[in-house]
């Protein structure tokens, strides 16, 4: 909000964004997991702001600018590992991973180790892949050391959509470089206007790419900017994500869901995540199967390969 928007941290209603999530929130959002079988993928930003990374301690947000407090480093410490340890143990069976570039903030100068005034959605749009490879390389090796094996990569807001065919390029170069893999995913296309769209083959030679695209938008986003928590909000929400699921089933689709960290939390209200509870348990009436990212890009793949 304020490196990249350049906006003082505030919801729409003038409520103050709390700067930390903590991790038993991560212990709910894998309880309804669990509960109704919902599988996805799931990205982990190596170095959420610039503020640490995932291996060696994820600081406070001020760190970049004003250094660790020392007296407390070894507690964010503990506090990264707990929860990275935790998505290991209770995500892996249900989702996939991906980093969602380094920092998801200010673009990171890897040449220097310095901040670029610059978002990374919007420093990409100009680069090609002798610049994009390194950098998502980068952020997958991070979480390669923290123990995560990815399968895909996100974008975080629209991460190479104006040089899309760099940007392919380097997801297989790096994917290649840092886990061997010649077939994977990955995630920068939001269609939630459209009925009709399943993911796609975007690179097909010797290694394979699958563009996988969300068919809905995230209707939870709103739960941010409204201190609404009551049972007639939620269910108006939970019937947005329905209706537009079975939209979507209806065109001949295949019904994606998006969301963010964010919204589920909620500003502290976790009123998100009972929207996702709550949608998950009624799509289960639609005679549906979740699938994760990998599966949905092999699905597409044998498709293709058909044609």
């Amino acid at each position: 909000m304020e490196d990249v928007h350049k906006k003082s941290p505030l919801t729409e209603d003038g409520r103050r964004l709390i700067d930390l999530i903590p991790n038993s929130f991560l212990g709910s959002f894998c309880d309804v997991v669990e509960k109704w079988g919902i599988r996805g993928k799931i990205s982990i930003v190596p170095s959420p702001g610039g503020c640490g990374d995932v291996v060696k301690g994820v600081f406070p947000p001020l760190s970049r600018r004003t250094g660790i407090d020392v007296k407390r480093e070894g507690e964010w410490v503990v506090m990264t590992r707990e929860w990275m340890d935790m998505s290991r143990k209770r995500l892996y069976r249900n989702f996939d991973f991906s980093p969602e570039m380094i920092t998801h903030d200010l673009t990171l100068d890897i040449g220097t180790g310095k901040y670029i005034d610059q978002s990374e959605s919007d420093w990409s749009q100009t680069q090609t892949r002798e610049t994009l490879t390194p950098y998502i390389e980068r952020a997958l090796h991070i979480l390669k050391e923290a123990g995560i094996r990815c399968t895909g990569v996100t974008s975080p807001w629209v991460f190479g959509l104006k040089v899309e065919k760099e940007y392919i390029e380097s997801i297989v170069e790096a994917m290649r470089r840092v886990y061997g893999s010649s077939f994977s995913w990955y995630f920068l296309h939001m269609l939630g206007d459209k009925v009709d769209v399943k993911p796609w083959v975007s690179y097909d030679v010797g290694s394979v790419l699958v563009s996988i695209p969300s068919t809905l938008d995230d209707y939870t986003w709103t739960t941010i900017n409204t201190p609404r928590m009551d049972g007639g909000f939620i269910e108006s929400v939970v019937d947005k994500i329905i209706t537009r699921t079975k939209l979507v089933l209806e065109g001949g689709g295949w019904p994606i869901w998006l969301t963010h960290w964010q919204s589920l939390w909620s500003n502290g209200l976790t009123t998100g995540l009972k929207i996702l509870d709550e949608a998950s348990r009624r799509v289960g009436e639609l005679n549906v199967e979740w699938m994760k990212c990998m599966d949905l890009a092999e699905a597409t793949y044998a498709l293709h390969s058909k044609k």
